[in-house]
């Protein structure tokens, strides 16, 4: 990622990353730890695995570092909260890994994808606009409508002022 909103991609993908992880964790089994430690924490560590991920080399690096912050991230809420087993699992015991894989995908085709849905979004938001004013050389068109007698008006006209051409009488 670069250019400006380098930061703003890169601050999207580690929220989605730290909720994804924290949601996961939590469905499977896992309990969250207090609130304020996961707004500190879980942000700042999936934003430095997120800046990683990006600069990985092909979707395999991508997908290892990711699913080795995973793991991280799954050892981190499991020492900030030693009451791991305690909590009702949505899944069975191998659920929290197919959670965590599964939060490994969706942050990987997030951090693959993450331009080409900025600008998806940027196209809906922004109104195509012409950048490049009118060439000045010539006059613009502007529809003029023909009415029927615009004909017969002129030569009635130029009928009549043919009769009055002629020198003054008093002269």
């Amino acid at each position: 990622m670069t250019g400006v909103g380098a930061g703003v991609r890169g601050s999207a993908l580690a929220l989605l990353s730290a909720l994804l992880t924290a949601a996961g964790h939590a469905a499977a089994g896992g309990s969250l730890p207090d609130l304020a430690l996961l707004v500190v924490l879980l942000p700042l560590l999936c934003g430095a695995l997120v800046t990683v991920a990006d600069r990985a080399a092909g979707i395999v690096g991508l997908l290892g570092v990711l699913a080795v912050g995973q793991l991280l991230l799954h050892h981190l809420l499991e020492l900030l909260h030693p009451a791991h087993a305690a909590a009702p699992a949505l899944f069975g015991p191998a659920g929290m890994w197919v959670v965590h894989g599964a939060a490994t995908l969706v942050v990987a085709g997030a951090v693959r994808h993450a331009e080409s849905a900025l600008d998806a979004v940027r196209a809906t938001w922004v109104l195509p606009r012409r950048l490049v004013p009118p060439p000045a050389r010539r006059p613009l068109r502007a529809p003029v409508p023909a009415g029927p007698a615009t004909g017969l008006r002129l030569a009635g006209a130029l009928a009549a002022a043919r009769l009055r051409r002629g020198p003054p009488l008093g002269c």
